[in-house]
């Protein structure tokens, strides 16, 4: 009957079953990336028949990000995507030495300094496999997920120096001098899942196609282990990505 025709047609032109006509798309934006990490390490040396310990700790975490990317449509609504983001910040170090007494055992004195603009940073491939469900005429979401290959580079302390400041016979005060840094690089791998919304503006590119405002999330986390000069050192990198941008799509 005419009304069951009509039930069909509109079951059957329902979002889940909707076609992505699209070819593929770039896009470029920004936004942030969420997580907190901290990191410690411990070097010892030999001084006044003691050992002496020098401590390092840094906390570093979540940031402005840059993405760009781009996606081809490889069967029916799957889109094969690859997206690069970048974050990178300056962070601090705490510096605690441990300092035994030259004429007192078991009587050590202590000392903190802090170090500036040591440099963390993250720069990621994002391969994805995006299954694009068009919501209606203007709205696009898709989601999915793939491999992640993330370039980790961060800056430790790498060794200091210590030198007497007080006067005999207290021997009261030392202070840290001299602080080395040292630089870890390694890529990670790891795996991304994650969802964007794409609203189409109502701007005409002609043929070479539309021009949309997405928004997104992506989590893509995990753990590389970087040298150091005090011993290998475990690093987090990544966390949750909420990001924003355009997208032409053609």
């Amino acid at each position: 009957t005419p009304a069951l025709a009509a039930a069909q047609s509109t079951s059957m032109s329902s979002p889940a079953s909707a076609p992505y006509e699209q070819r593929g798309f770039v896009q470029i934006g920004g936004g942030a990336q969420s997580g907190s990490h901290t990191l410690a390490s411990t070097s010892t040396f030999d001084i006044y028949e003691e050992q002496g310990t020098i401590a390092g700790a840094q906390e570093y975490s979540g940031g402005a990000i840059w993405n760009i990317g781009g996606g081809a449509r490889v069967w029916k609504n799957l889109v094969a995507t690859l997206n690069y983001t970048r974050k990178s910040d300056s962070i601090d170090a705490v510096v605690v030495a441990s300092v035994p007494h030259p004429l007192f055992a078991n009587r050590p004195r202590q000392t903190t300094d802090t170090v500036s603009e040591l440099k963390h940073s993250e720069n990621a491939y994002h391969f994805s496999a995006m299954w694009m469900l068009p919501l209606n005429e203007d709205l696009t979401l898709g989601f999915g997920g793939g491999p992640s290959f993330v370039n980790v580079s961060h800056e430790f302390v790498g060794s200091a120096q210590v030198q007497e400041t007080g006067v005999a016979p207290e021997f009261a005060t030392v202070a840290i001098e001299n602080v080395t840094l040292a630089r870890g690089r390694k890529t990670g791998t790891t795996v991304n899942v994650g969802a964007d919304l794409t609203y189409k503006l109502p701007v005409d590119l002609g043929q070479v196609g539309g021009i949309g405002a997405t928004l997104g999330f992506r989590y893509a986390g995990g753990e590389v282990t970087l040298p150091n000069s005090t011993g290998d050192v475990d690093v987090k990198y990544g966390g949750v990505q909420f990001w924003g941008g355009l997208r032409v799509s053609f």
